[in-house]
């Protein structure tokens, strides 16, 4: 008897745990369904020239990924908006593809233009949006299995290979060990990293968390800062030319 109840209280719990997980999982696609229905009236929205009511639907979904922010980018830029369309593709640039990125880059530098700034283009720049590319081909987990696996291996040969001397074979596991190393590092960077884009004309920064502190001098309109700290109202920024802080309600986060 014991052994039979048992077996029949297992039995209910699998049951209660499997319509739980349907739950889950009905929930799931519904929402997924829904946000899907949202987007595509807003997309026709947008194509029929109600620019305005297709931003407004695409603002009402709650986990925007790069595509959504991509559409408000367009949205606003239709309107005129330059400076919210500059933060929505800066938004949209952090998690877009590799095939995704040429466009958003393309759009960014049509803003700037329009806006009238300078955004630090040139060899540089090119430079740094190679090197997003080849980091956006893979998620972040991506590139630490990447460099785990080149890295086990180079673990699991490199007695052998040394001790018959094919140094050639050693030396290029140790080049890409370094290599997916450094992209790692780069993206775990890029992923993290906490930036902003200044939506104020000449924004003066301070040497402290505060306007009572020494000015240490003032950032362009639509310039994009790296955020390192924050304190109450304020943050921490830092440029290609200043490192200090400014209000926070200055400042777009993207």
């Amino acid at each position: 008897m014991v052994t039979f109840i048992g077996k029949g209280n297992m039995n209910t719990n699998i049951t209660f745990r499997h319509l739980f997980f349907v739950f889950i999982s009905s929930s799931f696609m519904m929402c997924a369904r829904d946000v899907q229905e949202t987007v595509l009236r807003a997309h026709k929205l947008y194509e029929q020239g109600n620019v305005e009511q297709a931003l407004n639907l695409y603002n009402s979904i709650e986990k925007k990924g790069p595509a959504t922010w991509y559409n408000m980018g367009n949205c606003h830029y239709s309107l005129k908006n330059y400076m919210d369309a500059l933060v929505c593709w800066k938004k949209a640039e952090r998690d877009a593809s590799w095939s995704e990125l040429p466009s958003i880059y393309h759009n960014i530098d049509e803003t700037y233009k329009n806006l009238h700034v300078e955004h630090g283009g040139g060899f540089n720049a090119s430079i740094k949006r190679i090197i997003q590319r080849v980091l956006a081909l893979f998620s972040l987990y991506g590139w630490q299995l990447l460099f785990l696996l080149v890295w086990v291996i180079l673990l699991f040969f490199a007695a052998r290979l040394a001790r018959n001397r094919k140094f050639g074979i050693l030396s290029v596991l140790s080049v890409l060990v370094l290599l997916f190393g450094t992209c790692l590092y780069k993206k775990y960077d890029l992923t993290f990293m906490r930036s902003g884009i200044i939506m104020e004309k000449n924004l003066t920064v301070y040497a402290g968390p505060g306007d009572d502190f020494h000015e240490l001098g003032s950032l362009a309109k639509a310039t994009e800062i790296s955020i390192c700290d924050e304190h109450n109202d304020w943050i921490k920024i830092r440029d290609q030319k200043l490192v200090g802080w400014v209000p926070l309600k200055k400042v777009e986060i993207v």
